[in-house]
């Protein structure tokens, strides 16, 4: 398992191609690969797979790749390699990998997370933006719109990550309901149950506790019957 997800990994950046910037409205940052100053987003740049971006309120930046557009928004940050299509199988593996990710250490270590959290610390430095859970919340905002996008695979991932990275984001509802949705439209059933499950630990709103209620009885009945 693991030789694939690193053959997967590899493939998702090797395929990967620039985008070019052609509209920038109002601040919008990006920053390369490992590096954790932000710098200003200009026109004509053009962006690989290892960019972030980020935008400030009132701000939003339109990026072309050949005859393919992706625009984002205000209060948003994604990463360019994020911004792909992905078939229901490489969804899947991507999240065997998360899961990979996230699952405690058995080795008789402390079982500790080796993930930077990076709302907080990461490598011993604090991140010069996103500190707070704002960041986690620009990062869903991005995912979010990948979904709308057409590209819903690619934001379960997105999301997911976030979710590793940012803790705190795993506590608003909203977020959680809209990509467990996706799981289920997608007809991953299984995924989106341990999804709803989990949303109902948090604290919803009558509203939305009524729709976590339908989604998970209505998953119920599909795999009973099947």
């Amino acid at each position: 398992m693991r030789t694939i997800i690193i053959f997967f990994m590899m493939s998702v950046l090797l395929f990967a191609q620039n985008y070019k910037v052609v509209l920038v409205k109002g601040e919008v940052k990006f920053q390369t690969g490992t590096s954790e100053e932000w710098y200003l987003l200009n026109e004509g740049k053009e962006l690989s797979a290892d960019n972030f971006i980020s935008t400030g309120e009132k701000s939003s930046v339109l990026m072309k790749r050949n005859e393919n557009s992706f625009s984002l928004g205000e209060l948003s940050a994604m990463s360019i390699g994020s911004i792909k299509t992905m078939s229901t199988d490489e969804l899947l593996l991507a999240l065997a990998m998360e899961n990979m990710i996230n699952a405690p250490k058995t080795n008789g270590k402390n079982s500790s997370n080796n993930t930077a959290t990076y709302g907080e610390q990461e490598n011993g430095k604090v991140k010069k933006e996103g500190q707070s859970n704002d960041f986690g919340i620009k990062r869903l905002n991005g995912a979010m719109q990948l979904a709308k996008s057409g590209m819903k695979e690619s934001s379960i991932v997105f999301a997911k990550e976030t979710y590793r990275k940012y803790p705190d984001s795993k506590n608003i509802p909203s977020y959680r309901i809209f990509f467990a949705n996706i799981l289920y439209e997608k007809g991953l059933y299984e995924e989106a149950l341990s999804e709803y499950f989990e949303i109902e630990k948090l604290e919803l709103s009558k509203e939305e506790k009524t729709k976590v209620e339908s989604q998970i009885n209505s998953i119920n009945k599909i795999l009973l019957n099947n």
